[in-house]
């Protein structure tokens, strides 16, 4: 039996600066060879030479086999990922990946419609070339406080989306109409949704009854303070205790129990581990709502009792 490949050398090929805030990353294999396969609305790791690992959504056409694109808007009070891909990486460094993972897939067949703030933009660029090509119905919303800070209007201008985009920048009182964005949804008809926090909280206020027809994609970090608790493992019996301040998985770090973690900020999910007793409080950003019935996110999430018990 083959051993899975989990990650993947890629080389930087090309880098464009897109405006004075965001670059594109081009990355390739070293030898030429096509990459792993991805689907609209996937993103990769990416292992920086510092040892950070961040996550981006690939924003390329997926019919392009040879090419991962990413965009990357630089961060100045972020925690270092943004800054370093813009200040040390350059052409022809290589770079490790994961292989493509997709926790906001495209709708196959369902009309759909696509609320993007920012930088948010970037899951829905790889989604617009296969939607064209379908001839299916879709209307994506741009939004952002103003022209000079929506840094992929000319692309979409470039690829002759006229009747399908719409912009909505703050400055100019071209605000998005979020409940008549909502109200003019097909009867089958998909909302996706990827930006900034406070946009997204009210997306999911007022569009929560749509259900499994709204997807919604977050980036940044989920926060948040608990008082002391303490972690039980099931199965070793060891009590690890997590002071105020102090996240699940840094007093398990302390604690010398190993959990495989990545972006640490509660999108990945790769730290994600069965809970057995107890109340957790989950502020993972990504995770399905059913899926927090059994599993819990050690990197962001903490415990509303004194005590949980984690399958470990």
């Amino acid at each position: 039996m083959l051993k899975r490949i989990h990650r993947v050398t890629t080389v930087v090929s090309r880098i464009e600066q897109i405006d004075p805030r965001v670059k594109r990353f081009h990355l390739q294999d070293p030898g030429g060879w096509e990459l792993p396969p991805f689907t609209a609305g996937a993103h990769i790791d990416i292992h920086l030479p510092s040892g950070l690992i961040r996550q981006y959504s690939l924003s390329g056409d997926p019919a392009r086999d040879d090419t991962y694109t990413i965009a990357v808007q630089r961060e100045e009070d972020g925690r270092g990922g943004s800054r370093e891909l813009h200040d040390d990486v350059q052409v022809g460094d290589e770079l490790l990946v994961s292989l493509p993972r997709n926790s906001f897939p495209i709708a196959a067949d369902a009309a759909v419609t696509m609320v993007a703030g920012g930088i948010g933009i970037t899951p829905f660029l790889s989604a617009l070339p296969s939607l064209l090509a379908s001839g299916r119905p879709f209307v994506l919303h741009y939004c952002a406080g103003s022209l000079d800070r929506a840094s992929f209007v000319p692309m979409l201008q470039e690829m002759g989306l006229a009747d399908r985009v719409r912009f909505h920048f703050s400055e100019t009182g071209q605000r998005l109409d979020l409940a008549r964005v909502i109200a003019g949804l097909d009867e089958d008809g998909h909302l996706y949704c990827c930006g900034p926090a406070r946009m997204l909280e009210a997306i999911e206020t007022q569009a929560g009854h749509l259900g499994e027809r709204l997807h919604v994609e977050h980036f940044g970090i989920a926060a948040g303070v608990d008082p002391a608790y303490e972690v039980l493992l099931a199965r070793s019996g060891q009590v690890v205790p997590v002071a105020p301040g102090q996240t699940m998985l840094q007093a398990l770090r302390a604690a010398d129990v190993h959990v495989p973690a990545s972006c640490e900020g509660g999108v990945c999910l790769d730290c994600k581990c069965r809970w057995l007793e107890g109340t957790p409080i989950h502020r993972e950003l990504t995770m399905p709502l059913d899926d927090r019935k059994e599993w819990i996110t050690p990197c962001v999430s903490g415990s509303a009792g004194p005590r949980l018990t984690l399958d470990l």
